[in-house]
């Protein structure tokens, strides 16, 4: 089998993505405890394609899905108001691929238009944003993030400014992977465990990014620098466990999971809501329980996520 991305995980192995040729990489694998593994029927020789199933993602099930939860002026606003995103966060992210720089004003911008569509248009937006092409995934899903926090910030009753706040450190949690070196986030084969090690550096890399402005508020750093902690304290970078992980963290993991779960790639389908639901409910550690159950009650059993 070859392994495109491990989902919801530390990258404990000494591989992210590659062929599994051995017993022992099946058990490098278990032991980083995955909540999912994407597999690329394409690359590996595990399975025998359907000459049907050639073609990858089938867009107009996708198109036909959407249909049936919102009304084609739902869609419609969705699409524009990603679009009118666009430059702002290909501005974000160039700024820091290009020039270790943080562009704040192209943030604010971003997480304004974001914030104003979530206000009637939640749904549609994030289940428009599911659909990831490869050039377009980094910020898909900075976007979807985002949006995701805000909405799950106002359900929670937070304070506009704190559901800003949410909304901005969901745009920038990954924003450290722009200044890993290219080559290893494109490497075709296995990470050493070294190379592992440089991966698992983006929270701080964007945490460093971040601070270079000055009065930064600390919900946006804590983001950006624990969001890949677990509540059980297996994460990274510190092992922070419990309420020592700060609260808007702990927000951005579930937000974060749940988009990379239910995300459309080129080479696999989206999970199902209730798949995703019921895959981190039974990841026992990864996430604070009641928020998690928060986020099942206000997001998903009343109908604000699709």
């Amino acid at each position: 089998m070859y392994i495109e991305e491990l989902e919801g995980a530390e990258p404990l192995p000494s591989f992210i993505v590659g062929s599994i040729v051995s017993p022992s990489d099946v058990e490098r694998m278990l032991s980083s405890r995955a909540i999912s593994v994407v597999i690329d029927t394409q690359k590996g020789l595990d399975v025998e394609r359907d000459a049907r199933e050639q073609g990858g993602v089938d867009l107009a099930s996708f198109a036909s899905g959407l249909r049936s939860k919102f009304s084609d002026k739902q869609i419609r606003l969705a699409r524009v108001a990603i679009q009118e995103t666009r430059p702002s966060v290909r501005d974000l992210l160039s700024a820091a691929r290009e020039r270790g720089a943080f562009h704040l004003d192209a943030a604010g911008t971003a997480v304004e238009r974001v914030m104003s569509e979530a206000m009637t248009n939640a749904g549609a937006m994030i289940a428009v944003a599911k659909l990831k092409e490869k050039d377009e995934g980094t910020f898909l899903h900075s976007l979807a993030v985002s949006a995701l926090m805000i909405t799950f910030g106002r359900n929670l009753g937070l304070s506009e400014e704190a559901v800003r706040l949410l909304g901005l450190g969901g745009l920038v949690h990954d924003l450290g992977k722009m200044v890993l070196p290219t080559d290893l986030l494109r490497k075709p084969g296995k990470l050493t465990a070294e190379e592992v090690d440089v991966i698992r550096t983006h929270p701080a890399r964007g945490h460093d990014l971040v601070k270079q402005i000055e009065d930064m508020p600390q919900a946006v750093l804590d983001i950006c620098l624990y969001h890949h902690e677990k509540f059980d304290g297996t994460g990274y970078p510190h092992g922070l466990a419990g309420s020592a992980i700060p609260r808007v963290a702990r927000i951005t993991a579930i937000c974060d999971v749940y988009d990379a779960l239910t995300t459309v790639r080129p080479y696999k389908r989206a999970w199902s809501q209730a798949e995703a639901i019921e895959t981190m409910s039974h990841s026992h550690g990864h996430f604070d329980p009641e928020l998690l159950k928060a986020f099942i009650s206000k997001m998903v059993i009343n109908g604000t996520i699709h």
